[in-house]
Formats: structure tokens, sequence, C-alpha cells
């Protein structure tokens, strides 16, 4: 029922195709990526995020081992602490490419014709396939979940989001696309809020694929009271089936 921005790919391989990482990404702890990593550190390093990530979205950081990481990632324990000082360490620079993934995104779904309130829904498409296909996603929020919190991580991952969100329907709004006294920020929450909570009921009952079903119905109950009538018949017209 949304519009598809992204005709391949997933959250990760946007991600990585945007480069090195802006000053700042990450932590002190070596949570960022070096911007002069050599292309096979760069790999390696990928790698070994990559597999902690899968780990900590099925099992939780505590019971994941940096053992078992390393048998995934065909990384050595030279390398891993060659580019990650600690075991938490590795879990904040999972959060961290998370982070910079959700803000390289929203670049990547305009596209010629998306009106604001259609490239939001283009917007939080991606963000739930990443959620549910993507294991840097997938690891981070559960880590965001599993690790002692602090405000910069909680912030760059919902904070961002709500933003992202709030500026889109700005733009609609201004567009004409919104209903009389809709607010942009509250509505920005309200979805950032249903999506977070949708994901944690589908990682309880271990279904994480219903996450879009789930997601699909709350557009079907939330759109009506927001959008006008006649962006509603564009949209409605365009549905599928």
């Amino acid at each position: 029922m949304q519009p598809r921005a992204l005709e391949a790919g997933s959250f990760h391989s946007v991600m990585s195709s945007t480069g090195p990482k802006r000053p700042g990404a990450g932590d002190s702890d070596a949570s960022a990526e070096p911007a002069a990593l050599q292309p096979r550190a760069r790999a390696t390093r990928l790698a070994i995020l990559t597999a902690a990530a899968e780990h900590f979205a099925r099992n939780g950081y505590h019971a994941t081992s940096l053992d078992s990481v390393l048998a995934d990632s065909g990384g050595t324990k030279g390398a891993l602490y060659f580019h990650f000082a600690s075991k938490e360490a590795l879990a904040r620079a999972v959060i961290a490419e998370m982070v910079q993934g959700w803000g390289d995104l929203r670049g990547h779904i305009s596209r010629p014709g998306l009106d604001p309130l259609a490239a939001l829904l283009a917007l939080v498409d991606e963000v739930v396939r990443g959620l549910i296909e993507d294991p840097i996603a997938r690891g981070g929020t559960r880590l965001l979940n599993d690790l002692p919190r602090r405000a910069r991580d909680v912030g760059g991952h919902y904070g961002r989001g709500e933003r992202d969100a709030a500026a889109l329907l700005g733009q609609a709004a201004q567009a004409g696309l919104l209903r009389d006294g809709i607010e942009p920020a509250l509505v920005a929450r309200q979805i950032v809020a249903l999506i977070a909570g949708h994901r944690q009921i589908c990682d309880a009952a271990a279904d994480r694929h219903s996450l879009r079903q789930r997601v699909d119905e709350a557009w079907t109950l939330l759109l009506p009271t927001i959008a006008t009538d006649a962006w509603l018949a564009t949209w409605r017209a365009a549905k599928p089936g």
C-alpha cells in the first residue's frame, strides 16, 4: 500500500553506499569508522559489525559472545580489538551505524512526482524494510533497550525519525495536503511511536515479518484523520488491489 522509493537493496545497502561517516557520527570509543581506513580494513570492520548486529538482534547484548561474532564474521581477535576496544564499544558502533543509516536514508527516497506525504510513506516503508531485513537496523534497535541508555543514542534514533517525519509533514501542510489544524510535530511523534511499539511487539512474538502488515494497518487508520479528501482519493486509487 505504500510507495516504493527504492527498487532494490535495503536500509544497510543505502547506508553503506554513502561513503565515510561524517565527523561526530560515532563515539570516542571507536564507534565511528575512521575515514583513513584502507578498503580491506573497512571491509573487515563492516563484516564484524554486521555479524555482531545479527547476534545482538537474535540473542541480545548480554547473551552474545565475541567468539561467536568472530566465527561468523571470519575476522580475527586482533582485527576485532583493532577496530573496537570492547564488546560495549562494538555494540555502540552498531548503534552509531544504524543512526547514520537513518540519517542517510531520507535523501534516497525522493523522486520526481512524489509529494511530501507520499514521500513520508516511502520513508516509513524503507524504515520498516530495514527493521525486517537488515541486521544493523535490527541489532541497533534491540541494543537501545539492552544497553544503558545514553541521551544521544536514543535522541539520534527516535529524535531523527521525529524530525524527518515532521519536516515532510510540514511540507505536506504547506502544499495543502493535510486537513486544517493538523500539527506536524505531534503527528510525527505518533508515527515514530507506532513503528517502535509494533516493532517491539513483533520482536517479542519472534515474528518480525508481520511488522509491515501492522504498519500498513496503522496507516489505514491514521491517514484519513490527517490527509485531505483529495489526497486520499488519489492514494486509494493508486493502491494495489
